[in-house]
């Protein structure tokens, strides 16, 4: 397909925004795939008749959203694998929205369930990580007995729920968990503070044997469980 049929100006936009959302939906559009070469500045401000400064300007733009790789010398690549730099803005803009206890609450128990699933319906794949889970599990029941630290209880909570977003084996899923564990890693810290992981630790073995027994009937009320020991451990209540 020639570069002028793929790259068309639509004249409400300002230039940059041309270039930014026309690449945006190519790649939507799967007409630009992970690892492409993009066509040159030149190429693309040709066919889309925009100046080769505003080419320039929304790679930038692409290149800050860890959708393309700009490699000097050798051209401006689709990245092959997301960027840090896009959940960092998402994570930057759920922080100045300042969600109270009652929407983390919500949004916990909607996204947690679907976890839960994900991971079933894919159990065959996730023996590994499933595994992985038991490990943290064990470590956490040998921390408890040597009085490990408010922090090293803490690290081993987020890894149980990062262990939990590679188990269901969807990279966007897992993705975004983890986006959603970093936001809450100042609240899980302090669901730590006045209790040896004990809780903790009867919370995640309860989601693990759901696992283990792949029991979609149970699995809202382990997760109402999680939820609501982690919002009652919070300062406030």
């Amino acid at each position: 397909m020639e570069v002028n049929e793929l790259f068309r100006a639509n004249k409400r936009e300002s230039a940059v925004d041309l270039v930014v959302n026309n690449i945006k939906q190519l790649l939507i559009e799967k007409k630009l795939k992970p690892g492409d070469r993009l066509p040159s500045e030149l190429e693309i401000s040709e066919g889309m008749n925009v100046s080769r400064g505003s080419v320039r300007e929304a790679m930038k733009i692409l290149s800050a959203f860890g959708l393309v790789d700009i490699r000097i010398g050798n051209g401006t690549y689709v990245c092959e694998t997301p960027g840090n730099s896009l959940m960092d803005s998402l994570l930057f803009s759920f922080f100045v929205s300042n969600p109270d206890l009652e929407n983390l609450y919500e949004f916990r128990h909607v996204f947690e369930i679907d976890v839960l699933e994900m991971i079933l319906k894919h159990y065959e794949e996730n023996e590994a990580e499933r595994a992985a889970l038991e490990k943290n599990l064990n470590n956490l029941k040998e921390m408890m007995k040597t009085g490990a630290s408010p922090q090293d209880l803490k690290e081993n909570d987020l890894e149980f729920h990062r262990l939990l977003g590679s188990c269901t084996k969807n990279p966007l899923m897992e993705r975004v968990y983890s986006f959603v564990i970093d936001f809450m890693e100042p609240s899980i810290t302090a669901s730590h503070k006045n209790q040896k992981g004990e809780i903790v630790y009867q919370v995640h073995r309860s989601i693990l044997d759901v696992i283990k027994a792949r029991d979609y009937s149970r699995i809202n009320q382990v997760i109402t469980d999680s939820v609501d020991t982690w919002s009652i451990l919070q300062p406030d209540n």
